[in-house]
């Protein structure tokens, strides 16, 4: 009869634990939904504003304001017709421009012999650089400027390095394409190399 009774206790106990259990699982199931749907809407969010600013800002309305990428927020456009990529870029980099498009990182202004470093985050396809590593050899990435000259660089190299490597900055040709962006697998940067044909 005690046997009986004690299993009765251990069953119930067993059951409230279950259950106990069962609603903290539910509870931190719809915390991380919510917290993916928050995180989801935030990168749409930046998406349609790059995309407002692109529509917007025309490569005349950026030129007229300032003639040259210097004194402007613009570096000009970008375009990738094989990932259907088209943004304006910005002439500076920071944290805050960089959520919103692509952004200048370090190098030379366009036309200018060097390298032109762009930095772009990976959204994993909600866009900006999320579809850089389908680029392959031979591929063309074409450059925009603020005064409408445009410059057609063709990819000769893509690989992945380490973030603290600063060597993807130095010119290894006299005109010069570095795209940069995250590879969110695996924490390391994926960067696709271009040169322009010299004049």
């Amino acid at each position: 009869m005690n046997q009986i009774l004690f299993n009765k206790k251990i069953n119930r106990k067993l059951k409230y634990i279950f259950r106990v259990q069962l609603i903290i699982s539910i509870l931190i199931a719809i915390f991380l939904l919510v917290l993916f749907i928050m995180n989801y809407n935030e990168d749409e969010n930046l998406e349609n504003i790059s995309t407002i600013i692109n529509k917007n800002i025309g490569i005349s309305a950026m030129y007229e304001v300032n003639k040259t990428s210097s004194q402007s927020n613009y570096l000009g456009k970008i375009y990738i017709n094989k990932i259907d990529l088209e943004y304006a870029v910005f002439n500076t980099y920071n944290e805050k421009l960089l959520k919103i498009a692509p952004c200048k990182f370090s190098g030379v202004d366009l036309g200018k012999k060097g390298n032109i470093c762009i930095a772009g985050h990976n959204y994993n396809d909600n866009r900006f650089f999320g579809r850089i590593d389908e680029l392959e050899y031979g591929d063309k990435i074409k450059l925009i400027d603020l005064i409408g000259n445009e410059f057609e660089y063709t990819v000769y190299d893509i690989f992945e390095t380490e973030e603290n490597d600063t060597s993807i900055l130095k010119a290894n040709k006299n005109y010069e394409l570095t795209l940069l962006t995250c590879n969110n697998a695996n924490q390391k940067r994926l960067i696709v190399k271009a040169y322009l044909k010299e004049y």
